[in-house]
């Protein structure tokens, strides 16, 4: 709904690591990484360069794109399996603690998607700077990440997108959000067609109180109707949403000159997958730039975040390979070694 429920869109494939992050030395498969810091928009990020031991320039460098949520450089753990993957075919993986996270300044909740973009470009450029002149760059991003990568097509130095997850509307995205709770919470059946208009009703005026600002959000009676879930009492977040209510994917990646591989999981129930796979189709059948070229693809036995369904308990303690399913990271390695520039 438009509460925004996206922190849960997370709890739904990152889970808090209980170990400490590995300070500075070896990742989970012994791959070294560097850390490094990075200016973007008035704050200094943190940032860790996983590099295979074999990496040469002819080799990729794929930039990690977070979702929501207070996340550091590895997710929680989420990312290291990928990054062990794409290490193992020499592609290195650059990825920064969300500013005031870990040990970069600022707050990710004051951010647009506008912001969340220029880091992106901004890291691209330390990375020149740092020596990777001649790398093929990439970006990988999950869930939220769509509304950034939609405010990267002006970016030339991106030569392709893996995008998971990806919701295609925020107004869109709360309403389905709002749905699947209520037929969670048995308030409504799935196949309800009067309840779909009326949580469209709902999240409309929601919509316009979120816009009037904070104040008017608190005092509306409107939160007090039965479909609806208690209001935002952290005006900080109020704030992010109001910033970002109006994200879309449509425009951006019109306007996107590159190949772009998004994946789904089946038992997503955080995104309308079949929408996201519609409104992106569309966007880039409008798209006039000669190097668009979109490829979409479902996970079987997958969750918003490419993970199994049903996790074991180690899973709380930090994300493996074996927690993903089957086919899931190997897909997305495959992808972008088919990306691979020749020099």
């Amino acid at each position: 709904m438009l509460q925004n429920k996206f922190l849960s869109i997370l709890s739904a494939f990152i889970f808090v690591s209980v170990l400490s992050a590995c300070n500075n030395k070896l990742a989970v498969n012994e791959n070294q990484y560097t850390t490094h810091t990075f200016d973007s928009r008035g704050n200094q990020l943190s940032a860790r360069l996983y590099i295979p031991k074999q990496h040469s320039v002819s080799d990729p460098i794929v930039i990690f794109v977070h979702g929501d949520g207070d996340m550091d450089s590895t997710a929680n753990s989420f990312y290291l399996p990928i990054i062990d993957a794409l290490n193992e075919q020499k592609i290195a993986a650059f990825s920064w603690d969300k500013p005031g996270v870990g040990s970069s300044g600022g707050d990710w909740l004051s951010q647009s998607m506008e912001d969340r973009a220029a880091e992106v470009q901004d890291a691209i450029d330390y990375l020149r700077a740092a020596g990777y002149q001649q790398n093929q760059i990439g970006v990988i991003g999950f869930s939220q990440a769509s509304w950034v990568f939609a405010n990267l097509h002006n970016e030339t130095e991106i030569k392709f997108m893996v995008l998971v997850g990806g919701a295609a509307n925020w107004l869109s995205q709360s309403q389905y959000s709002m749905w699947i709770r209520l037929v969670d919470e048995g308030k409504i059946n799935a196949d309800d067609e009067t309840a779909l208009e009326r949580i469209k009703q709902l999240s409309e005026q929601e919509y316009h109180l979120i816009k009037s600002g904070y104040d008017k959000y608190l005092a509306a009676s409107l939160h007090q109707d039965p479909f609806m879930s208690e209001p935002l009492e952290d005006e900080a977040r109020f704030n992010f949403v109001r910033k970002n209510i109006d994200a879309d994917i449509s425009e951006g990646f019109s306007k996107l000159n590159l190949p772009m591989f998004a994946m789904y999981g089946d038992s997503d129930i955080h995104v309308d997958i079949e929408q996201s796979q519609t409104e992106f189709d569309y966007a880039f059948a409008n798209s006039k730039q000669p190097l668009a070229n979109l490829e979409q693809v479902v996970i079987s036995n997958a969750t918003h975040g490419l993970l199994k369904p049903e996790l074991p308990l180690d899973a709380l303690f930090s994300i493996k390979k074996s927690h993903f399913s089957p086919d899931a990271i190997e897909s997305m390695i495959l992808w972008i070694n088919s990306q691979r520039e020749t020099h």
